[in-house]
């Protein structure tokens, strides 16, 4: 973390990304979040008004009992907290490497979500 907590700060957005395992984000994920609590010890406020998007797959059917719901309320809950400005979510179900490619909708929500974290 401490090669990328400059770029971090530097950054006008960030695209968060991770699979959901075991109702919540990625353990990888949830340690990048959690070190994150540092970044403040090299500029005030370096959430406020941060640009941020996510993007989630999981395996289950459903975002609900696959438990990408629990993964975006804790993204929220974070973002919000920090005052960063979460422009949006796009998460879609895949099982296996590159399957979410095939997904239309998702893809097509995810270019969206793309070309509204640059134009704000």
């Amino acid at each position: 973390m401490q090669d990328i907590y400059l770029k971090l700060i530097e950054a006008d957005a960030w695209v968060i990304a991770s699979p959901v395992y075991w109702f919540n984000m990625s353990a990888q994920t949830k340690i990048f979040m959690d070190r994150c609590f540092a970044l403040p010890a090299y500029q005030t406020d370096p959430f406020k008004d941060k640009r941020i998007a996510i993007a989630m797959t999981y395996g289950d059917e459903d975002p609900f009992s696959s438990g990408c719901v629990n993964a975006l309320r804790t993204f929220q809950d974070a973002f919000r907290y920090t005052e960063s400005n979460l422009v949006g979510m796009v998460y879609g179900s895949a099982m296996d490497a590159g399957q979410i490619q095939s997904n239309k909708k998702v893809m097509e929500e995810a270019f969206v979500l793309g070309k509204i974290l640059v134009a704000e």
